[in-house]
């Protein structure tokens, strides 16, 4: 018997599974955003860190996190190799590219394409990767977080393809940044989209960006057709 599986939401696009004991942690900014109480000690029995890009709003407190809690750091090769020279040990950071797909304590995972940006600075240089989205499957329900995105078709083409339950999808900016999905776009890629719930994420709180994205989705389809449209709030527990 499986436990059911949980995603905690702790802002922007940081959030946490839980499943039959295993903590995965992706895009950890914990610390920094004003709407954060939580430090990294809060962190210390991760399993996992999935990484979708080098950003500072993603990679946030992801070496910190990974030092103390000895989890396993996955995400694109140009961050991996940035998060070796910081001194993340080389045997933890594991680096996968689109389209790979591999089991981690039972849990399916998918890499898929994202249209966006991996730009960092690196030891006085600045690296490009290849942006990450995840696909999370589990025995009885599954989850597709895009990752930061632009409008593109195979964002209906994953969801056909692998039918999550959920999808986590970004609907505005990080803090004094445009959106790579604005809300209008944002509602376009949502009516594309054949599944239960989708969860709005990368949107500053209070910035009443989530309120535009379902203003503009309700002007496309009908709300007895479309997905549930499920906000959280930061800290708050959702079972998937």
């Amino acid at each position: 018997m499986h436990s059911e599986p949980t995603l905690t939401y702790y802002g922007l696009s940081s959030f946490e599974i839980e499943f039959d004991g295993t903590r995965l942690l992706v895009d950890p900014w914990i610390e920094e955003p004003d709407w954060s109480s939580l430090t990294v000690e809060d962190f210390e029995d991760v399993d996992y860190v999935f990484v979708t890009h080098g950003a500072y709003d993603h990679v946030g407190d992801t070496r910190a996190i990974a030092s103390r809690s000895g989890a396993t750091v996955i995400t694109e090769p140009a961050l991996a190799d940035h998060l070796r020279d910081e001194g993340v040990p080389p045997e933890r950071v594991r680096s996968v590219i689109w389209g790979n797909t591999f089991e981690e304590a039972g849990i399916e995972i998918r890499v898929l394409e994202t249209r966006h940006l991996s730009y960092f600075e690196s030891g006085g240089d600045r690296l490009s990767g290849m942006p990450l989205g995840f696909y999370f499957g589990f025995p009885e329900r599954s989850l597709y977080y895009a990752g930061d995105t632009s409008l593109f078709g195979d964002l209906r083409l994953f969801a056909e393809r692998y039918e999550p339950d959920t999808v986590l999808l970004p609907v505005g900016g990080a803090p004094g940044d445009l959106a790579p999905l604005p809300p209008d776009d944002a509602a376009v890629a949502a009516s594309w989209l054949d599944v239960e719930t989708i969860v709005p994420v990368h949107y500053v709180p209070g910035s009443g960006e989530v309120e535009a994205f379902e203003a503009e989705l309700d002007g496309r389809v009908d709300r007895s057709r479309r997905p549930e449209i499920r906000p959280l709030d930061v800290g708050e527990r959702y079972v998937l």
